[in-house]
């Protein structure tokens, strides 16, 4: 009989992780959020709207096209960059700014965050920042990789940062199928959401065509797509 308990205790586990992977509730970030406080997931919000956040460009041909489609559908979003591949990319950020989106703080290289030393990290921040605040005032902040702790999240509150994470993550690093990111993300599709997405070798390819696709689509469900800035001004 233990035997079977075991096993039918593993059974469940196994459906509960599988649940959790396919499904993002909002509860669950809520409750990590008391666990750890310090992060936002999402904004607490009965209005239709949701943020959506595009990591680790810019890119000499991505970004542009990434532009292109939220230009075409009147989306706006928060674009946070690698500050080591601005240096040619300069025009692109400029009309990324100036077209009503906005910057934020990715560091200096797609990288651990949580990995580096104190000092790596701290000098790697303030690079990045230095390099970003040149396009205008910049204040969310993304750790490299999603993970941080105590150490990053003070560094990042005393340079005048919010630290962001995210509630609406398809798992586009990991699954490369659009369909997968499509049907993902309007089945778990809730107002105040921030969606997270990727710029960059081959994850911007694909993010241009997601968003192609899933644009519309929100769009039909009477959701707004807006940057972090933006979605929270409608916090409650």
């Amino acid at each position: 009989m233990k035997h079977w308990r075991k096993i039918a205790f593993s059974g469940v586990s196994i459906l509960l992780l599988a649940y959790l992977g396919l499904r993002q509730p909002q509860w669950m970030f809520a409750l990590v959020a008391k666990l750890q406080p310090g992060a936002v997931f999402f904004v607490d919000t009965e209005a239709p709207v949701i943020a959506l956040t595009i990591d680790d460009g810019p890119h000499v041909k991505t970004t542009a096209a990434i532009l292109s489609v939220l230009e075409r559908y009147g989306a706006k979003a928060t674009f946070f960059m690698l500050s080591d591949a601005i240096a040619t990319h300069e025009a692109t950020i400029q009309e990324l700014v100036s077209s009503g989106h906005e910057l934020g703080n990715h560091m200096t290289a797609d990288e651990s965050s949580l990995g580096l030393t104190p000092e790596d990290f701290r000098t790697k921040f303030i690079i990045a920042d230095r390099a970003l605040s040149t396009y205008g005032r910049v204040r969310w902040f993304r750790p490299g990789m999603g993970w941080y702790n105590a150490r990053i999240l003070n560094l990042a509150t005393a340079n005048g940062y919010q630290l962001v994470l995210g509630s609406l993550f398809p798992y586009d690093t990991h699954i490369p199928s659009v369909r997968f990111a499509q049907w993902f993300v309007l089945n778990n599709l809730e107002s105040g959401d921030i969606m997270v997405l990727h710029d960059g070798p081959g994850h911007g390819e694909r993010t241009v065509k997601l968003l192609e696709l899933l644009l519309p689509q929100i769009q039909q469900r009477g959701y707004r797509i807006v940057t972090l800035s933006e979605l929270q001004t409608y916090e409650k």
